[in-house]
């Protein structure tokens, strides 16, 4: 018996090795992916690159006690909204993103189905311009940060249609790279961690090191600046929201690779959640790091350079440092790009597979790597003719993409989290990703803080307010939801029904 015992314990021990060794495999693969993701999400959201685009505008309304003041308090509220968007992500893991949880939670609702199509659609529609809209001023940002680098190497200014151009062969470049290999996008989403990570440890080092002078604390927690025209400080506060608000958007990009990731029901959520917080707080060192190094706020509030924060290096450790915090600049914000590109046509994939979108079967098409490049080309498409083209007609045409970028996302928030508030208390389960008893109020909080800002960057931001400095992403919001409402009148009604994958027809 004893013999047979040992025997046994042989076997049993040889199965708990392979057993373990299986979990660890497993364990390990997991790990991967969710470093994967939370690489996606991270390059979606693009921190360093999208502060450094917004910096002077934010400067301009509130000076650096505003600039410290709103990113706190801002990225406490996006990091409610990913929070609240990754309990809704746990619980429907699948491509689509905001739109396919729209639809699925109305259906839980007894009086919300028959309107579900129509929420959806708008919703979906809705994201995908703000996110199409996105792809054109990331690459806007990097053809600006190279006409930058331009003028300080060879002091030439490029023109504004020149800066078009390099923009829309950038968009061309991502666009390529989306149809060929997705393991490619992997590498750069991790490079963009890298040296997003890597370079803001060398512009710490060599901003505190090399830099003529510092400011103090007490400047940067009371100077404030008004370039607005207005006497409000109440009011200059709220305009200094945008800068947080654009760079912090974007987290829930991981949710459109769903069906490429194993456990994504965990994955996803934990990559939303940890790239928001790590966004804040990279964010944060790295605004606290500029504030202190300026040297010259007037030369900076008046640069004429394309990226105006550049200006900040030159004048802190001379033309090196400034070329090479604009080359870091293009490095992360070209791995941004690509991975905007990716989650936007993953989205229009999606919508094209559920036949919300017209031409559906062309653009729900897979190429021979499998992968969606029609609906790739498609994006590409959209941003280069209605987002970059436009950019040499208006002096202001970089502040009204950003406004209409992040009023449109936060439009889509206010939908998808306002559809939960509504059917929460018909769901009869959860995802593994929950928030307990903090659910409720976590949403509340993201819900109305979407409102807030789809209404207050609307507002105008200069005063006097005349044509040229009219803040027009009112009037795009405006275009983009009758836009949707034809779309819909015209296409969406009599073809769509929702998401395939809560249908019969698959």
């Amino acid at each position: 018996m004893g013999k047979t015992g040992v025997n046994y314990g042989a076997i049993n021990k040889d199965n708990t090795t392979m057993n373990k060794s299986r979990h660890l495999e497993e364990d390990v693969e997991q790990s991967e992916q969710l470093l994967e993701q939370l690489g996606l999400a991270f390059a979606n959201i693009g921190i360093v690159c999208n502060t450094s685009a917004t910096f002077q505008t934010v400067l301009q309304r509130g000076g650096p006690v505003i600039m410290i003041l709103c990113w706190n308090l801002v990225s406490m509220f996006m990091i409610c909204i990913a929070l609240a968007l990754s309990e809704i992500c746990s619980l429907y893991a699948t491509s689509g993103g905001v739109y396919y949880w729209t639809f699925e939670q109305l259906r839980s609702h007894p009086r919300g189905r028959a309107n579900a199509p129509f929420i959806a659609f708008a919703t979906g529609w809705t994201y995908t311009l703000a996110n199409i809209i996105s792809i054109g001023a990331n690459n806007v940002i990097i053809a600006m940060s190279i006409a930058s680098l331009i003028e300080i190497v060879w002091d030439y200014q490029l023109t504004k249609v020149q800066i078009m151009w390099i923009a829309i062969i950038i968009s061309c470049i991502h666009g390529f790279i989306n149809t060929i290999n997705l393991d490619s996008l992997a590498v750069l989403n991790q490079w963009n961690v890298f040296w997003s990570c890597g370079g803001l440890v060398l512009i710490i080092i060599f901003l505190t090191s090399k830099a003529e002078k510092h400011q103090t604390l007490e400047w940067m927690f009371t100077d404030y600046e008004n370039r607005t025209g207005f006497d409000s400080p109440f009011y200059v506060t709220i305009l200094g929201m945008i800068g947080a608000a654009y760079s912090m958007f974007g987290s829930e990009g991981a949710a459109y690779a769903s069906e490429e990731t194993k456990n994504a029901d965990v994955a996803n959520p934990l990559a939303m959640t940890m790239s928001i917080v790590a966004s804040w707080l990279v964010g944060f060192i790295f605004l606290v790091t500029l504030l202190l190094s300026i040297q010259d706020i007037d030369a900076l509030l008046d640069s004429k350079l394309d990226m105006p924060v550049a200006q900040l290096f030159w004048d802190a450790i001379g033309s090196y440092g400034a070329i090479g915090f604009l080359m870091l600049i293009i490095v992360c914000q070209f791995c941004t790009g690509a991975a905007s590109t990716t989650t936007t046509s993953r989205m229009v994939y999606a919508l094209a597979r559920d036949h919300a979108a017209p031409y559906s079967e062309h653009l729900k098409s897979v190429n021979q790597h499998k992968l969606p490049g029609n609906a790739v080309w498609f994006c590409v498409a959209i941003a280069c003719c209605f987002v970059i083209a436009p950019f040499p007609l208006s002096d202001n045409a970089f502040e009204i993409i950003i406004s209409g970028t992040t009023i449109s996302t936060h439009l889509a928030y206010a939908m998808v989290l306002g559809c939960r508030l509504a059917v929460k208390p018909y769901l009869t389960r959860k995802g593994r990703f929950s928030l307990g008893r903090l659910s409720t109020p976590v949403t509340w909080i993201a819900f109305i803080w979407a409102l807030f800002a789809v209404v207050v960057f609307t507002l105008p931001t200069e005063w006097p307010i005349v044509a040229s400095n009219f803040n027009y992403s009112s009037v795009a919001l405006l275009a983009s939801l009758l836009l949707t409402l034809t779309f819909w009148y015209t296409y969406g009604a009599k073809h769509y029904v929702g998401p395939r994958a809560a249908n019969d027809d698959i």
